[in-house]
């Protein structure tokens, strides 16, 4: 049926019931049946009323009043849970294509996209569309359903009385023009949540103590004003129903007395008003939903449009996409232009090939551009950035990102938790495993977030391999003995490695060099045991360390 994302809204609404009609029969049959008792209370309640001015108490029938408050509860529970439950599922469905769509895209696609604008797509875009489906779509046959049965009801006892409700009808069509002529503020509040949230998120990455946090005066007055613009659309967007809620006491109200008017006029008897309140407070949920409904559409259609637009971005081939395959097609080579100049690499397959050069020179974005190529070619890699993300979940979760682990990788993870130096982190294999790691790992420290994603890397069973500075975090010693442990244990066998480096020690751990400096691009390349000789550009460059 293909990918949701791909699909109309209209569409996706109609896949919907078709891939849950059943849950959707169950769920409207429920909402018939609790319609069907909730009418009898009104004729209930006035029938109590008789009793009790009659002083007829001894006939009131309790357990008849017990099994129809217990029908209620039963079936509007059902109803609902039967509406929000394929919505959960719809937006856990969503939320996984789309992290699918950004996980098989190059990164060069959605780099115009902050931090925030993306939490924001995939948890609060998202969370209206299952709001739209689960509660819209549940009002709308709640509507339905209710109209459906208390107008003939009413009607029966006396069809003057479905006059009285004109007042309520009129004020809901007026909050209804309100509240949507407030969702084009509400749409740009929404917009710029997400810098509001990006600035949070660059705020815990960057701005560790509050100290250096409270010293970027700059940074506050930045972050002030767009929490300020946040602030003056949220009020303007909240301007509508503000005004037309009260506008809805003000119907109802109206309501009672020209029911009360043509109750006194008809000579119906008082316990008659009592089941029109009855039916007022059964007609009053339909109709405040219906305008809400609006509400919902409305923000569900802006979510969705942006979603739209970021699944189009995602399918968008970049420009630096297009170099890559424009300077690469047909090439044995990897080329790019690095520093205005065309360089070309050709990295060894099944050997250990290490990029080295000063903070600056384009290592990182040497890494990228090459994994680039990889992925439009279909290969299988694996690849760790200097800051790799760590979901809020377990360590076992993050190594092992949803497959089952059988036995062997169990036993290989046990293996590199405490190559990698992460024994600290509880007090057993199985404690570890199951600790949670916090959003982007923040219970664990960074080296700590980096090890595991090391680790998750390794077990990847990928056949290029491709770490960013992967060893920033641990000492010369540790370097070099994780390193020999990996090559002893065959992880690496049979593997393109491909990582960066600005260490001595790392280069001397590794087959193959590649030496790449800021305005010239690539230097210096070849086996790792020549270049190191003196009088090479690669030997002046690390000459201080080998001191």
């Amino acid at each position: 049926m293909g990918d949701r994302l791909d699909q109309s809204l209209g569409r996706l609404v109609l896949r919907q019931f078709k891939e849950f009609w059943w849950v959707y029969l169950l769920a409207l049959t429920a909402m018939f049946f609790t319609h069907f008792f909730q009418v009898e209370l009104p004729f209930i309640a006035k029938e109590l009323g008789e009793l009790v001015l009659g002083g007829q108490m001894e006939k009131i029938s309790y357990g008849t009043y017990f099994l129809i408050a217990l029908g209620i509860i039963f079936f509007r529970t059902s109803s609902r849970a039967l509406f929000f439950w394929p919505a959960r599922v719809l937006q856990g469905k969503l939320q996984e294509e789309l992290m699918g769509k950004i996980e098989q895209s190059s990164p060069w696609r959605y780099r115009s996209y902050s931090s925030g604008q993306i939490y924001q797509l995939l948890v609060n875009d998202l969370m209206n569309m299952r709001a739209f489906i689960g509660f819209a779509l549940l009002q709308v046959g709640n509507i339905v359903i209710a109209v459906s049965i208390l107008v003939p009801r009413l009607a029966d006892f006396n069809s003057k009385l479905l006059l009285a409700f004109t007042p309520i009808i009129v004020c809901m069509g007026i909050f209804f023009l309100l509240t949507s002529y407030s969702q084009k503020f509400y749409k740009r509040m929404v917009d710029i949540q997400g810098d509001v949230q990006n600035f949070i998120i660059e705020t815990y990455e960057g701005k560790k103590s509050i100290k250096n946090f409270q010293a970027e005066d700059s940074f506050i007055q930045l972050f002030e004003g767009e929490c300020r613009k946040e602030l003056g659309f949220f009020f303007k967007g909240a301007m509508g129903p503000v005004f037309s809620i009260p506008l809805m006491r003000l119907g109802i109200g109206l309501t009672f007395l020209w029911g009360a008017y043509i109750i006194y006029s008809e000579k119906l008897g008082s316990t008659s008003l009592i089941l029109f309140s009855g039916f007022v407070f059964l007609f009053q949920g339909p109709l405040m939903f219906t305008s809400w409904i609006g509400v919902v559409f409305s923000r569900t259609f802006g979510s969705w449009q942006r979603i739209k637009k970021m699944v189009k971005t995602l399918q968008t081939e970049s420009l630096e996409e297009k170099n890559i395959h424009r300077l690469n097609e047909g090439q044995k080579h990897f080329n790019m232009v690095l520093w205005e100049k065309k360089s070309s690499f050709l990295f060894h397959p099944q050997g250990l090939n290490v990029i080295s050069g000063e903070t600056g020179a384009g290592k990182s974005t040497l890494l990228l551009h090459y994994a680039t190529r990889l992925k439009s070619e279909g290969r299988n890699i694996s690849y760790v950035a200097q800051q790799p993300y760590l979901y809020s979940d377990t360590v076992s979760s993050n190594i092992f990102l949803g497959r089952e682990p059988d036995p062997k990788k169990v036993k290989t993870v046990h293996f590199l938790l405490d190559l990698f130096q992460l024994g600290i982190l509880g007090k057993n294999f199985s404690s570890i495993m199951a600790m949670e790691v916090g959003e982007n790992g923040k219970r664990v420290s960074g080296g700590q977030a980096k090890r595991i994603c090391l680790i998750r890397s390794l077990i990847s069973e990928s056949d290029t391999v491709i770490w960013d500075d992967p060893f920033s975090s641990v000492d010369l010693i540790s370097e070099k003995e994780i390193m020999t442990a990996l090559q002893k244990s065959k992880l690496l066998a049979h593997k393109t490695i491909l990582l960066t480096s600005h260490r001595l020690s790392t280069v001397k751990l590794s087959d193959y060099i590649f030496h790449i400096a800021k305005d010239d691009g690539l230097v210096e390349s070849g086996p790792v045991k020549e270049i190191l000789k003196k009088k090479t550009k690669v030997y002046e460059y690390f000459k201080e360390q080998m001191v």
